[in-house]
Formats: structure tokens, sequence, C-alpha cells
């Protein structure tokens, strides 16, 4: 019969409750015999519990550690108990289970380096459902226990607990990289894993995580051992390393007996930091070694290398590469050492990203975290950077010392003096290096240089970069920084950069150069930053300026050089520059709808070209000033600005600038429905900016045309024109004006009820508009998507669009767009029958329109005043309001609004059984529908024309209108108008089965909308 595991629980009485319910989850492995529990409450009556614990102690297998703020600070509990229990485990006589039952701060002990249950050391106490908890630590101590079985039945019986072995540390997010391990060592034949990663990347962690796996202890025992070659220079001293792992004597065949010992039976060896022999002078006997241990038989090999390096004379396996951890496991590893009350806080959400994922950077943080505020952190960072990465005895130890662990790498062998000199160059670059600027930035020696680093695991390649990690850079940038010489020559290869594509954007070839810059970003701020602080100020404040189009056009870059340009140039008196820098500063601000800061900017720059007597300058800030206030829809204001600025740009021959304030005096007309005056502005800028080449000032016009062609309902044309200018934006690299032309795209769709695809274009063109900060295209593009809800009477949804654009309207000052946001929540209410909220939803929207001259909304306001007198049978005032309406559609050229006039005179005919008169309307509405591609309206009226063939009991003529409308609403799809449309079909049935299917369909759009009241209404008409 089998002896039962002795597993002892060190509990403190404030966890007398916890360890009761932990005792509840092993009792079923207790009855049947696989474990034998000890506790204090078990103890002995009247014996003494200190005395009784230390003896339960010593004959235990496994010990189990209640962690807890009372555990810690209980001294019989830490020092004695806990204390003892490290000290059996070091010897290899028992295992050591932490489970952390309420939160504390237990990282730093010395049981805090080993794996924890649940995994990632979760407390208990802070599970929702705390039997979940207990079930994984309870499945985590079956496989320990099972392990302590198996080792029993092993030569030596319970010392087959691996006497030596290093404990297993924190080891969290790598399950797939120890379990690919794990399965190479149990196969047949042995295997040989290669585990690489970059220096403080985890590759102890996760060669000790293997050898203590439950898989890996059944196989071979006692027989696993982990040699440490961070300190062995060469094979000789390699081999000494292993033999002490191994716990071979010292004396004559020392080689010889530790492969004796080898081969005794199957094992599982662990050579970490191998890269320190193999990189050492003698690096063909580090390989003989290599070759040697391959050849025992029996035997599975693990090695790690910091870098890339592969090790000749074994044959590897696939090598297991180890990567940054991702943001959550980041934050569970930090959390597991410094406290779980540290979870999800904003400085840690600020902190962690600068560790870049690596597990010795955040470990190291992590301790530095005790008894340490997280904000008091950061600031430590900004002012310390990697010198916070260190805790005591870090000189001597790699583990504890990011310092030390990088320094092992620098001080390779396979560190050429080039490699070193990219090194210190790469570290002042935040991208890295394009392979294609390795020639540039360091001549003859780039490419070995940079195989160089990624072979240490300094750099790495990606997407066809070197780069560094975060905490490797900072160190590098602090320790080893570059001579002066390469530093120059970087910084003027990226000032030449700058200085090339930056203008670029905007014009031909755009998308070129914004793509050759875009990878760039974070290398020019560092460069320009650097040059402005240096003795060529004057020359960084242009590169600075540079960028603006740049930044403008592709929404790549923050505007944070450029305010350091604007910083340097009014420090040394450079009145120009200064200028120069506010202006684009404002023009960035302006392109992400930031009015006020624009603004400021513009003001700033203004009185300085004046002072410097530049015109060209002076027209630019005038006519920018004019933009904001076009962006609010201040119409006078803006045309007076565009009236002040047009004849500076005529006295300086600016033909782009005067083209320019056409185009804008041409918007003006257009929001203000002058649909002639629009017209004639663009066309006569047109030719000014083909004059000078101005592609994307000629963009702008062909769309605005469009604009204008779809503000009259001739969707042709407006699509003609998008699609014209569609790659003119993409050739010039405006991602705003892309996203202007798609979202026209999405509009024309929408008009023409092509839902899908409209839905589509503003989901393209919305992260496009989020890109480049423009927040009037953000809140555009959701409005828009509230129309197609409220056009699929999605009526919740659309209110929710609604309400999340009409802020962002106001931010940006935009009546118009606030206006229509008004008066669409109206269209809800109004579709819903509530006729005191949609009433006052256009009223208040109906003098925001006037403000900005939107004669087009102002007659959507008044007609649908007329809309709700119609619904409430006020025929004379439906009439007045929509004879009210109906010129001023027709005026400026709006066939929709044109149509639905009509068709409510139909509707006020028909409510009133005047069926010709009816009739009339809707034949005269149907082809103003169809000619602008409105399935809506057309299948309106044809539903109309149904209900005057069932008023005159024409069945069979009813019943093929309702058929033909129904297809329509299909189309869109609406629910609303698809429930109404069967609900009639039910009424006309020639049998009941054929009138319970359109009820049942009825019923079915009805409820996809939450429309209960319809459905009510259905219940009581068709009553079974």
């Amino acid at each position: 019969m089998r002896k039962p595991v002795r597993l002892f629980i060190s509990s403190v009485p404030e966890d007398a409750a916890l360890r009761a319910e932990l005792e509840v989850h092993l009792r079923p492995f207790e009855r049947s015999g696989l474990i034998q529990v000890w506790h204090d409450d078990r103890g002995v009556a009247g014996g003494e519990p200190a005395a009784e614990a230390r003896a339960q102690i010593e004959a235990a297998e496994v010990v189990v550690l209640l962690v807890s703020p009372a555990f810690l600070a209980s001294d019989r509990h830490f020092d004695e108990e806990a204390a003892r229990a490290l000290a059996r485990r070091a010897a290899g006589e028992v295992v050591v289970v932490p489970v952390p039952v309420r939160p504390c701060d237990w990282g730093w002990t010395e049981f805090g380096k080993l794996a924890p249950l649940p995994a990632g050391g979760r407390p208990v106490e802070g599970w929702t459902v705390r039997d979940e908890a207990w079930t994984e630590v309870v499945h985590g101590l079956r496989a320990v226990v099972e392990g302590v079985m198996s080792r029993r039945a092993a030569p030596g019986g319970r010392s087959a607990l691996a006497a030596g072995l290093p404990p297993a540390e924190l080891c969290i997010g790598r399950s797939p990289e120890v379990e690919a391990i794990v399965a190479a060592l149990v196969r047949e034949p042995p295997g040989r894993v290669l585990l690489l990663g970059a220096a403080g990347v985890g590759k102890s962690t996760v060669s000790l995580a293997v050898l203590h796996r439950p898989e890996v202890v059944a196989r071979f025992r006692e027989r696993r051992f982990f040699a440490r070659l961070d300190a062995a220079p060469d094979a000789e001293s390699a081999a000494l390393a292993l033999a002490g792992a191994l716990r071979v004597i010292s004396g004559p065949d020392l080689w010889q007996r530790a492969l004796s010992v080898l081969a005794a039976g199957p094992a599982v060896l662990v050579l970490d930091n191998l890269e320190t022999p193999w990189d050492g002078d003698d690096q063909s006997g580090t390989e003989a070694l290599l070759a040697e241990l391959a050849a025992v038989p029996g035997l599975s090999l693990v090695a790690s290398v910091r870098g890339a390096g592969r090790p000749g004379r074994v044959t590897w396996s696939s090598p297991v590469e180890l990567r940054p951890l991702q943001r959550a496991e980041a934050e569970s590893v930090f959390c597991a050492i410094a406290g779980e009350e540290h979870r999800g806080k904003p400085a840690l959400s600020a902190l962690l990203p600068l560790m870049e994922g690596i597990p010795l950077a955040i470990t190291l943080l992590a301790h530095a975290a005790h008894g340490n505020d997280l904000v008091n952190l950061k600031e430590e960072w900004e002012a310390r950077r990697t010198e916070v990465l260190e805790r005591e005895g870090g000189a001597r130890n790699r583990l504890r010392s990011w310092k030390t662990s990088l320094e092992l790498s620098f001080r390779s062998p396979r560190m050429t003096a080039g490699a070193r000199r990219l090194l210190a160059v790469i570290a002042v670059l935040p991208d890295g290096v394009a392979q294609q600027d390795l020639a540039a930035v360091l001549p003859a020696a780039g490419p070995a240089a940079a195989r160089a680093l990624a072979q240490v695991g300094l750099a790495y390649f990606e997407g066809g970069r070197l780069k560094m990690l975060s905490p490797v850079r900072e160190y590098v940038e602090a320790a080893h920084p570059p001579a002066a010489e390469d530093l120059g020559r970087a910084m003027d290869h990226y000032g030449e950069l700058a200085l090339r594509f930056g203008p670029v954007p905007g014009r031909r070839g755009g998308t070129e150069a914004a793509a050759r810059l875009a990878p760039e970003t974070a290398n020019l701020d560092a460069v320009i930053r650097r040059g402005l602080d240096g003795g060529e100020a004057t020359r960084w404040i242009d590169i600075a300026v540079a960028l603006t189009d740049f930044a403008r056009f592709s929404g790549h870059i923050a505007p944070s050089p450029l305010g350091r340009a604007l910083e340097v140039a009014q420090r040394t008196g450079e009145r120009r520059r200064e200028a120069q820098c506010a202006e684009r500063l404002g023009d960035i601000a302006l392109n992400r709808s930031q009015h006020g800061e624009a603004r400021a900017r513009y003001q700033e720059a203004l009185p300085l070209y004046r002072q410097v007597g530049s015109v060209h300058g002076e027209a630019n800030c005038i006519q920018r000033l004019g933009d904001i206030a076009l962006s609010r829809s201040q119409h006078d204001e803006a045309r007076a600005r565009y009236q002040e600025a047009l004849p500076l740009y005529r006295q300086v021959g600016s033909v782009h600038g005067e083209a320019s304030c056409m185009l804008r005096l041409g918007g003006i007309a257009l929001e203000r429905s002058q649909h002639d005056e629009a017209r004639a502005r663009y066309q006569e800028a047109l030719p000014l900016y083909r004059q000078v080449g101005s592609v994307l000032g000629e963009a702008n016009c062909i769309l605005r045309l469009g604009d204008l062609a779809l503000s009259r309902s001739q969707h042709d044309e407006a699509r003609a024109r998008y699609q014209e200018v569609l790659p003119l934006y993409r050739q010039v690299g405006s991602v705003h004006g892309e996203a202007n032309c798609i979202l026209r795209l999405g509009d024309l769709a929408l008009e023409r009820s092509q839902h899908d695809e409209a839905s589509a274009r503003y989901q393209e063109a919305l992260p496009l508009y989020r890109r480049v900060g423009s927040v009037r295209g953000e809140a555009n593009c959701i409005k828009s998507l509230g129309d197609i809800a409220l056009s699929r009477s999605q009526h919740d949804e659309a209110r929710a669009r609604y309400q999340e654009a009409l802020p962002l309207y106001r931010q940006v000052g935009s009546v118009h767009g606030e206006a229509s946001c008004i008066k669409s929540l109206g269209d809800i209410a109004l579709s819903r029958s509530q006729h005191d909220e949609a009433r006052a939803r256009y009223e208040e929207a109906l003098p925001l329109y006037r403000q900005v001259g939107s004669m087009r909304d102002e007659a959507d306001c008044i007609k649908r005043f007329g809309d709700i007198a119609l619904e409430r049978s006020q025929y004379d005032e439906a009439r007045a309001r929509y004879q009210h309406a109906l010129p001023v559609y027709r005026q400026v050229g709006a066939v929709v609004g044109e149509a639905d006039c009509i068709k409510r005179f139909g509707d006020i005919a028909l409510e009133r059984s005047h069926h010709d008169e009816a009739r009339a309307r809707y034949e005269e509405a149907l082809p103003l529908y169809r000619q602008v591609g409105s399935v809506r309206g057309e299948a309106d009226c044809i539903k109309r024309l149904g209900e005057i063939a069932q008023a005159h009991s024409a069945a069979s003529t009813a019943r093929a209108r309702y058929e033909e409308a129904l297809a329509l609403y299909q189309r869109i799809p609406e629910p609303c108008s698809i429930g109404r449309t069967h609900h009639r079909l039910a009424t006309i049935a020639p049998d009941s089965a054929i009138r319970r299917r359109h009820v049942e369909a009825a019923r079915t759009a009805w409820q996809s909308i939450d429309r209960n009241d319809l459905i009510a209404r259905l219940d009581q008409d068709f009553r079974s």
C-alpha cells in the first residue's frame, strides 16, 4: 500500500477561515490516501504548538505557505517555519509552495522567488468565486504530490528531489515556450533545445520552470541539473562549472567522471548562458565539449544563449526564442513582486511601457517600488533612468542589476569596434535604423556591425530595421555615448531626410515622402532636439519647420520639435523663424481642430511677419484666421478675413494664395446654399491651382464641385468628382483629404439608401480622421453612422451616435454639426410619435441653421414641423409648412426635399380621402425620388399608391403595390416600414395562412427594433 505524502500547511490564526476552505478542497485527496495534512489545529491537545510544528516541518514532503500580511508579520511563521522549509528545500528534501491568500507585498521574500499557486500570484481573497481559486491551487498541489510519489520510487528515495537544483522562479507569460521545451525533453530520442533571447528576457527563469515541471520531474527525478556558465570564459571553466552542478568531487579525470554521472541514467542538463564560454577565446573547445555532451545516451540538453548565435557540433531542434512580455503579462509580473494594489493604476500604466516587456527590467523596477510610491518612482526614473534598475549585490549578480546584465553582452568578444560604435548611435535613435540607412549612418562597417549586435542580443532586426529595446537604449545612451563624429554624421543624415521629404506631402510624391519619413518620426524628433541644443540652432529650426506639411497631412508626428524650435528662435532673436514656427504650429493645431491653440499661434505670428516685412506670411496668417471662423460657421468673419488676405497675395504675386482665398469664399457660399456663387468661385480657383502645379489645391476644388453636385442631388456627377479626386489626395499624401473623399462617397451611398456601402465608407474614414486629429471629421463619421441607424429604425444606436458626436461638434465650434445632431434627435422622437420632444428639438436646431445660413437645413426643420402637424391631423398647418419649405428646396436644388414636400401633400390628400389629388402628388414625387436614387422615398410613394388602391377595394392592385414597396424596404433594409407593409398585406390577405405569415413577419420586423407599441397594435388588429 502506498504511503501518503505528508503535507504541512503553515498559516496564522487570522487566516484560519481561509485555511479551512483549502482543507475542504483537499479532503477528497486525504480520504483517498494520497496526502496526510498537518497544521496547528491538528496538533496534540496540551502540546507545545511551535515545537510540534518544527517536528512536522522536518517530516513534511510538501510545505504550503498561506501568505498574508499577518503571515509576514509573524516571527514564528516567517522567521521559523518558512525559513526552515526553505532551508530543507535548498537541500533537496522538500517542495515549498507559496499560496497568497490576502493582498500583501511578499515579492521581496525568499519564497517570493518561487512559483505560487494560483499561477500568477493573485490572492485567493481577491477572486470573485473563491472556489475557482482553490480549485486551481489544489490542481497544482496534486501535480506536486504526484511528483513526490514518483521520486520516492527512484534510487535514493526522497533524495530524488535533485539536491542543489535552484528553485523555480516567478515565471509568467511563458507557458507556450515552457510547453515546447518540455515536449522536446521528454520525447525519444532526447531533445537538444537551444533557448535564445536578449539580455534580461528570462532565459534562466524559463529553464528553471522547465526543470520543475511535473512531467520533467516524473521522467528524470533527481537527475535534473542546472549549470550556470556566465562566469566561465572558456571551455575548461565551463567543464569545471558543469562538474560543480553535478556535485562531482574535484580530482583527476574530473570531466570524464562528470560524463559518467550523466550517463548513469536518463538526465536533463541546462547550460545557462552558454554564450560566455562559446564567445571566448576557445570557441572550438566549447563546441567540442558540447559534442561530448550530445553523445551521452539518454541526456536531454537545454542551452540558453544571448542573442541569435547557434553553437556548432550539436544537432539542435528548432530554437525557442523568447520575446518581450505582453502588457498584461508584464503587469502581472510587476504586481506579483510589488503587490496587487498597484494593478491598473495610471502610474503603473505610465511606467511599464518603458520596460518594453523585458522581465528582468520589470522585476528590478518592481523591487524599486517596495516602500515607494509609483508616482515618485516615475519621477525617479525620469531623473535616474536605468540606474533605478539595481538591487543590493547587483555588481556581482546579473539578475540583480540591469547594468551588470547588459555589460556581459557589451564585453562579449563578438562585439567588434564597429558594433560598439553602431550601438552608441542607435541608442540616440528611438526608432532604430533602417537597413537602407546603415551605410549612411556608419560607412563601411554598418551591416557587419548590425549583424554583431543582433548576434549578441543587444539589438534585433524587425521590419527592415535594426532596433533596440527601450531599457537597453536608455542604459547605452547614458553609459556608452557615441563619438562626436558618428553622432554628427547620423544627425546630418536625418536632417537631410527632413529637408528633402518634409515639405513634399501635399504635393506630387507626397505619399512616397510620408512613407519614407513615417518610420523615422521619433528619430527626427530626437535629432532635432539635439540640434536645437547645439551650435547650429538656426539650421535645426529650419529642419523642424520643414516637417510641418508631413505633420499636417500624414498625422504621423506631434508638433513637439517645432515647439522647441519656437523657444530657441525666441531666445536667439530670430524673428522671421519665430514667426514661421508659430504659424506652422497653428497649421498643425488647425488640422487637429484645436481652434483656440491655432488662433493664438496665428495671432502670435502675424505681428512678427509685419515686423520683418513678410507680406506673404501676413496673408497666410489672416487667411488661416478666416479658416478658423469658417470651421466655426462664423461666415461673416471668415469672408472678411479672406477678403483682407486676397489683395496681399496679389500684391506679392502669390497665385496659390489667391486661389486658396477663392476656394474658401466658395466654401462659404456652398454652406449658405448659394450654389451659383460657389461654383463660380471654384471654377475661378481651379485654373489658378493648375497654373502653379498645386495638386492638393486642384483636388480641393474638384472635391468641392462634387459637394456642390451632391447638395443638388446630382449623384452621378458627385460620384465622378469624388472618384476623380481620391487618387489625387493619395498621390500627395493628404490623409485628411483622403478621409474627406471617402466620407463623401459614404454620404452619396446614404442618400441612395445603400446603407452597407455607406457604413463601410464611414468606418474607413473614421480612423483616418482620428489619425490626423480631425475632431470635426470624426464627428461627421459618427453622426453619419447614426443616420444609417435611424434610417433602419435602430433608434437606440442612432441616439447613442448623435450623443457621441454632439460634444465633438461643440468642442470645435461647429454650429452646423451641432444643429444637425439636435435635428436628428428630433427625428428619432418624431419616428416614435413623441411630438413635443420632436418639436422642441427642431425649435432648438432652427435658429442655429439660420445663424450659419444653411437654407436647406432650415427647410428641413420647417418640413419636420409640417410632419408633426400631419401626424396630429392638423392638415392646414401641415400644408402651410410644406408650402413654406418647397420653394426653398427648389431654390437650393434639393431634389429629395422637393419630393418629400410633394409626397406630404399627397399624404394630406390621402388622409382627407381626396384620392385623385393624392395619386397625382405621389406620381409627381415618384420620378424625383428615382432621379436621385432615394429607395426609401420611392418605396413610400408606391406603398401610398397601394393604400389608394386598397381604399377603392382593388385588392390585387393594392397587393402588387405593397409587394413592390416591400422589396424596396427590404433592400435598405428598414424594419419599421417592412413591418407596416406586412401589416397592410395581412389586411388584404386572400386566406388565413397568408395572413398569419404577414402578421408574424411584421412582428419579427418590429421586435428587431423594440417597437412594442406597434406589436400591441398588431395583436389588437389580428386577434386569433
